[in-house]
């Protein structure tokens, strides 16, 4: 065997063998996937699984409060809810809403009763009027630069006489 069959037979052995680690690299990284995909079903389905004990404890929740196995959890789902509802309230006052005089619910600008107690919302004027206050004269120290009132005749800060 010459030098030429054997570099030849060395390469096919060369490529032989990357072809099994590549294939083998396929094979994991199949395998890799599928699990990854096994996982995701997985997740899918505990999610679907817990939307129907939201959706069951809800309509328990609805339709018998009073049951006394669930009265300390029903409980504290009333409570929260109390809480997101007071949240809610804040949010749309400070978006602009008027709180009601008596018991502080949001109300819409326009509405004249408060649809939470039945109090009346004082309507706001629409043509009021505006009082134009003018601006009181002040003068600045020529010295300081300090504000000073319209009639001061020296400084307050640096002693400056004011020029008249």
């Amino acid at each position: 065997m010459g030098f030429k069959e054997t570099l030849f037979n060395l390469a096919e052995k060369v490529g032989d063998t990357a072809d099994k680690c590549i294939n083998k690299g396929k094979d994991e990284y199949n395998k890799i996937a599928e699990k990854n995909q096994v996982k995701k079903d997985i997740v899918r389905l505990n999610k679907e699984i817990d939307n129907i004990f939201i959706t069951v404890g809800r309509k328990m929740y609805n339709e018998d409060r009073e049951n006394e196995k669930f009265k300390v959890v029903f409980g504290d789902a009333d409570a929260k809810m109390a809480e997101v509802a007071e949240l809610k309230n804040r949010l749309s006052i400070l978006d602009g809403a008027v709180p009601c005089p008596s018991c502080g619910t949001a109300t819409q600008n326009g509405e004249a009763v408060c649809a939470a107690c039945g109090t009346k919302i004082a309507e706001e004027p629409q043509n009021a009027e505006v009082e134009i206050v003018e601006p009181e004269q002040v003068c600045v120290c020529s010295q300081c630069g300090v504000s000073l009132d319209s009639d001061a005749k020296f400084c307050k800060q640096c002693g400056n006489k004011i020029a008249d």
